[in-house]
Parts: structure tokens; sequence; C-alpha cells
């Protein structure tokens, strides 16, 4: 399965060449008869393509003694990897790297591009591959769009849709694929998140509000809901109570308490002043969960359940129908039978039996069995109050193996989820201590430095990841991730509303930017209309614009001293700046 990479100045000869052979199959009679109109528009697009790309023209960067002397260092030091797929990110691009490059540290990175994108990245890759400080990779989608055949040998083209479901498809073979490849090059830790996200210290804020932390048990006077779900359209819980008799089914009225104290162990209260305690259901369920089956019995993986709410997944062992190893098999399931309704919303990740309608059982995998054990929540704190602040400079893999060695590995990996924190519009001068070469590098650029409005914490839906591959067996990395938010079922904890990766106890997360309304509508994918609408973007500045983050960040002016001013300008050219693309002359430039 020996993936066919080739070196990025290849990749650049590729597209000279497509460009070339275009011309050539046009005929002499068509050149003749529109060539002045032919004339003009190889100009237009020579013009646009050096604009846009102005470093993808046989560049020779001048690597001074700093460089050299940094590329050398890094090679006896510990480093991440990251895997991004890109469409139109070029001026998001050179602060992503350069901040993750100095806060990761990131050492590695592969960039794939949609098909859709007007533009090529390869520039701003190379201005780092030439460098020295990094490793950097340029795919397209014969590098990772393909699944083994039966023989081992063949490999077989992924076909992807052309809608949202081909999007997510793209995604989650690009994820495992770029894995897998870290993996064969002997990497650990591999960042998965997008351009417009970047990884941070979870600090506690105390001039900003923060969820209240869990509790193990329910306070005095407060009953316990189990098995709860939270109604958003409906703003109300609905749980059982366990009385004396039998648990009772209830629902509370119209929540008063904010979204961010919806969380297990969690207090909650309605609009009839009645307080709920909603008890960590996965925490307790895990308790009672099987390892195996009690009984020879079918065993299902990967289970979920379809639009017709029939149970879902890989069969093994099937002693009722003979069905294939790994066949995907769905049966109904009597989900109103009361040992089965107050446990649906907790037993997709496994360790019980379930009957179908004919009495026929089945184990549910226990997929986590393999998940990061969770830190009490006193611990939690503890490491909380103990990340560095933004003037120490220690890394985000410092931090994990301080963690890890206090608390053992277990704690921390192979799979660390992390919540995000959506930053809105509201744009503030960026501090004095961030302003470095006046007149050079401007902050205004860099959205770290220009948006500090965020959204309130602990509600933002699912989280991102960071893997050590180094962890995960090859065969969990050769199939389609689950998708972006918990790639690995049986490493990434599964993920729903309630269920994302909890604030409060996260020591990392993942502050997405929204960015400005050109920026936000830069990208043309898939989803154009919603990138395209005001109203949507205007909803998401909102819940972007609750508090402001009072510490900000000191990364660009530590940058700029660690590289040199000549050196940090010419990495971070183009940050912020969002030039006009043209999608006609994309296809003409790179065959698309």
């Amino acid at each position: 399965m020996k993936r066919q990479s080739r070196h990025l100045r290849s990749r650049s000869m590729h597209r000279d060449n497509k460009f070339l052979l275009l011309l050539h199959n046009i005929s002499l009679g068509r050149l003749f008869f529109s060539g002045s109109v032919l004339y003009l528009l190889l100009v237009v697009v020579l013009v646009n393509h050096l604009s846009l790309l102005p470093s993808l023209n046989n560049i020779h960067i001048s690597i001074d003694k700093t460089l050299h002397e940094l590329a050398a260092d890094n090679k006896h030091k510990e480093g991440a990897s990251a895997c991004l797929l890109v469409n139109d990110e070029n001026p998001r691009l050179p602060e992503w790297i350069a901040y993750h490059y100095h806060t990761l540290p990131l050492r590695s990175l592969t960039v794939a591009v949609d098909p859709l994108s007007r533009s090529s990245p390869l520039g701003i890759l190379r201005r780092w591959n030439d460098t020295g400080l990094m490793e950097m990779q340029l795919w397209n989608d014969d590098d990772y769009l393909y699944e083994i055949a039966a023989n081992g040998a063949e490999k077989k083209r992924i076909e992807v849709t052309p809608d949202v479901h081909g999007h997510r498809m793209r995604q989650n073979h690009f994820i495992n694929k770029c894995m897998l490849d870290f993996k064969r090059r002997k990497k650990q830790w591999v960042l998965l998140i997008d351009v417009d996200e970047y990884i941070t210290f979870n600090r506690i804020d105390d001039n900003n509000q923060e969820p209240d932390f869990p509790v193990e048990k329910a306070p005095d006077g407060i009953p316990t809901l189990m098995d709860w779900t939270w109604d958003s359209s409906e703003g109300v819980i609905e749980g059982w109570i366990d009385t004396l008799s039998s648990p009772t089914k209830v629902a509370t009225g119209s929540l008063v308490s904010m979204p961010m104290q919806i969380q297990p162990g969690g207090v909650v209260t309605d609009s009839t002043g009645d307080s709920y305690y909603l008890r960590d259901d996965r925490a307790v369920r895990d308790l009672d969960a099987l390892d195996q089956p009690p009984e020879p019995m079918p065993i299902l993986k990967y289970v979920m359940a379809d639009s017709d709410d029939k149970l879902c997944g890989e069969i093994f062992n099937d002693v009722y129908d003979e069905k294939w190893d790994e066949s995907w098999v769905c049966f109904e399931v009597d989900w109103e039978a009361p040992e089965n309704e107050q446990k649906k919303t907790n037993i997709f990740h496994g360790g019980y039996v379930v009957e179908d309608l004919q009495q026929r059982k089945y184990f549910l995998e226990k997929e986590q069995a393999l998940w990061p054990k969770r830190l009490a929540v006193e611990d939690a704190k503890d490491a909380r109050e103990r990340l560095p602040r933004v003037d120490e400079r220690k890394t985000i893999l410092d931090v994990v193996k301080e963690e890890s060695n206090r608390h053992g590995y277990e704690t921390m990996g192979p799979c660390i989820m992390m919540p995000r924190l959506r930053y809105g519009s509201f744009e503030v001068q960026p501090e004095a201590a961030t302003v470095v070469t006046p007149g050079e590098i401007d902050p205004k650029n860099f959205v770290t430095l220009r948006y500090r409005w965020h959204g309130a914490k602990g509600v933002y839906v699912y989280g991102k990841t960071m893997i050590d591959v180094s962890q995960i067996p090859t065969e969990e990395l050769q199939v389609e991730a689950e998708n972006v938010h918990a790639p690995l079922c049986h490493y990434c904890p599964r993920q729903e509303w309630y269920y994302s990766p909890q604030y409060v106890t996260s020591l990392f997360r993942v502050n997405h930017y929204l960015d400005s309304f050109e920026a936000y509508t830069y990208r043309k994918d898939i989803r154009v209309e919603l990138r395209q609408s005001v109203d949507r973007y205007n909803t998401l500045a909102k819940e972007g614009n609750h508090s402001m983050d009072t510490e900000g960040s000191h990364w660009l002016q530590e940058f700029v001293q660690d590289m040199g001013s000549e050196n940090a300008k010419m990495l971070l050219a183009g940050a912020g700046i969002f030039p006009r693309l043209d999608w006609s002359l994309s296809k003409i430039l790179w065959g698309k």
C-alpha cells in the first residue's frame, strides 16, 4: 500500500506541463482564427497567476545563518505534524503555519487541495520547505482517494460526489490517509483542525465567565436526572428520575440556566424554579458495560442508528444469517421497551446486548475501551491552573509531556479531544507588544491578533482532535475516518451536543475565527450558498461576540524575534490579504 507521493518541485513541473499541453492541443486553425483573443486571455491569466502566487515561479530563497541554525536545531527536537484540506486558503495559510510552528511546535505538514480551489498553496509551502524548518507535502486526489483492492496490490479510485456528502467523504479519506503517511514516517502527534482554527492553552480566565466545574454527585435536595437528552428546539431536557418503584420519565420546564451549564455533572434550573442534577451517564454506564459477549452471539462494530431508527453496524460471527464478517447490517429494535428506551442515548458506544424484533441477541462492541481515561474534576482544575501564560514560551507538546508524566499517558492519548471556541467579528486594536517591524508586518492582517471577542464558553458543538498515530494500529487508518470531529471511534469518544469535549476539564482548546465578511465569502466550495449569506454571517458573528479574551497573544512578536525581521516577512508574505480570484481563469490555469 505504498502511496506514490510526489516532491513539491515535481508538482510544479506537472502543473506547468498541463498548461503547455493545453496549448499544444489547440489546432492551428483555431489559433489563427482567435489568435488575438487567446493572446489577451493568456496575458490576463499570467498576470493573475503571478499576482496571486508570486512565490510559485522559480523562487530562490536566500537562507541566512539564523534559519540554518534553527533548522539544524529543529532536527534534534520533538515536533508535531498536521493535516490540512484547503480551498482558496492562501490568505490564511501564512499565519496558520507560522502560529503553529511557534506554539505547537509544528514541524511536518501535509496539505491537500480541494478540486474547487482557484489557487494553489504551493508557493507558500515551498517557502518553508526550502528553509529546512519544516517538512511539507502537497497532495491531490490521487494521493488519498483510493482504497486497496482485495489482492492487496491494486488501488481502486474512490469517486466523490460534488455535494456536501462528497465533501465530508473527501475529508474523512484525507484525514486517515494523512495520518497513515505520518505513522509510516515515524511521526507521533498529528493535529487535525482547519486553517481557520488555532490550538491554544485552555487557561482559566478569571476576567471571563466560565462554565461551572461539574460535580460528582447531586447537591442535597436536588434530584438526579439520568439518561437525559437536551431538546434545544424546545429548550427542555428529558430524562429519568430514580423513584422508589421504578425510574420515572420526566421533562423539565423551559430552562433558565445558560447553555454552558448543560453538561454532564452540571446543575440546571427551569422556569418553574425546579433544579436538576445532570448525571454523567457515560461514566455510569461504563461501570456495567461488558468487555465481551456473555454468550455466543453476533458482534456489531461501528454502531449507529439510521434515518429510520434502525440499529446498524458491521457484523461479526453472524450465527443467524451467516453473513460475512464486516458485512453492514441494519435491524429494528423496540426502542419503546423500558430496557432500551432509557439506555438509548448512551447505548451506541457499546458494551451492551440488544435484541431485534425477533428476539435475536447482538452484542455491541465496547469501543470505549481504548478511549482516554478521564481526569478527575479536581485534577483537571489543577492542571488548567498550571497551564503557562502567553509569555512563558512553553509549547503544546511541552504540556502534553508534562501532564502525561504527572497523570499517566492514558489520560492524554492517544486521542486528545479539544473543545472549540468561536471568535466573532468585533475587531480590537492589536496591543503595542504585538506591533513588530512597523510598516512591514501589520498585526491587523492576523486574525489571532485582530479578533479577541468570542462566544460563550462550553456551548460550541463538537470539538477537534490531536492524535498520537504511533499508538494507532495501521489497519485503523486504512479505512475512511468516522468524521472530522472524532476520526477513530475506538480511540476518540463519540461526540454529541452535550458530550462534546467538556470545556472546563480540557487542557487545550481550538479557537475558530469567523473573520471578516470578505474572508468568510472568499472560499467557493459546495456550501457556497451558506458562504455568501449575509444573514448566516451575522448570526455567527453574534454568537461569537459574547465576551473578550483578556490575555492577548505574543506569538507574532516572538516569531519575528526568533526568525529575524526579513525572514519573518518572507514567511508571512500575503497573510490576511484577499486578492480577487476568477473561477474561469482557474479552470484554464489548473485544468479544472
